[in-house]
């Protein structure tokens, strides 16, 4: 068991949580769609089933626009007789965190992984190597080790982050000094041509703008944030990387690669407007669903006319823990 493991790993534990555990709150329905009950309302996106599989195929398309691995190879570990531990923030469905295992474990148990997130979505049928703890990743991370993991990952939270510096803290907290290696994953959803083909007023460009505005009200913005660089600089981290992937609407390129990317997006991104769109755009603007509804049939519309040369950037960052742990 991960925890069970931690002293081999010359971790300290983090203070216990309080002795009366509660139960977290039921999940509850809005506008047809099912969100998660814990921290009520914090998390504007939903839990059910045309959401989790929304992110599974996100989790294909991340897949094939970096290349077929699971992690960018700027991401290495040291040696390590236990084998690497692995920490998935904000995990989801848990497939990344189950492919991880599967990559990283043995018949012996060697690399450990654990994620952590808000909802309880994960399948009951996991590698062994594998744990999933309902958490509120802005709060205390009750009973993890500090500085005893070799990877903390993130991928796609931008809009469910309050203080990313906060974060960043915490990760550097509990990174192995030196050796473990930060990863994190985010889509800027802002549309861009190099054409000139997004209109000011078109239904995309209304729509990105409406839901960035929504969700930074909300103090989650899902809007890219652009200080990450400087955020990891001022907790010293070492050896920061980025790469920025262009990823398009819609199979417009020439390039087959960028095609395969696009067509993988283009399928996540349309079977998730409403998901991304529908708590904020009610919760903020008091929006009915209709209006949701009527406002993405343009963004798909949009999003899938070829004569409209579109992208995202995909950015992935990475970067080594500092020498020194925080003081």
């Amino acid at each position: 068991m991960i925890v069970a493991m931690a002293m081999a790993n010359n971790g300290s534990l983090s203070p216990a949580p309080p002795a009366a555990f509660q139960e977290p709150p039921p999940d509850y329905i809005e506008n047809g769609r099912l969100y998660h009950g814990l921290h009520k309302g914090k998390y504007m996106f939903p839990c059910d089933e045309d959401e989790k599989d929304r992110m599974d195929i996100f989790h294909k398309f991340f897949e094939v626009a970096m290349g077929g691995v699971l992690h960018s190879r700027n991401t290495t570990f040291t040696n390590n007789y236990d084998g690497p531990r692995i920490l998935d923030l904000g995990t989801g469905t848990g497939i990344w965190a189950i492919d991880m295992a599967d990559k990283y474990g043995s018949d012996m148990g060697t690399g450990e992984v654990l994620g952590l997130d808000l909802a309880r979505i994960q399948p009951p049928t996991i590698p062994e190597n594998l744990q999933f703890f309902q958490r509120d990743i802005e709060s205390p991370w009750w009973g993890l080790e500090v500085e005893s993991w070799d990877m903390v990952h993130i991928r796609m939270l931008s809009g469910s982050i309050n203080s990313w510096p906060a974060l960043y803290q915490k990760v550097r907290r509990y990174l192995k000094p030196q050796v473990g290696r930060f990863e994190q994953v985010e889509i800027d959803f802002t549309p861009r041509s190099d054409f000139g083909d997004i209109p000011a007023d078109s239904a995309l460009a209304t729509w990105a703008r409406n839901l960035f505005e929504a969700t930074r009200r909300n103090f989650r913005p899902l809007a890219y944030n652009t200080e990450i660089r400087a955020m990891l600089q001022k907790e010293e981290f070492l050896d920061i990387q980025e790469e920025v992937i262009r990823i398009p609407l819609n199979p417009w390129p020439d390039d087959p690669q960028e095609k395969d990317v696009a067509r993988w997006y283009n399928l996540a991104l349309t079977q998730g407007l409403e998901a991304m769109t529908l708590g904020p755009m009610h919760r903020i603007y008091g929006w009915t669903k209709d209006d949701v509804t009527r406002l993405i049939t343009e963004v798909r519309r949009d999003i899938c006319n070829r004569k409209i040369r579109a992208y995202n950037n995909l950015h992935v960052w990475t970067a080594r823990a500092p020498v020194k742990p925080p003081s």
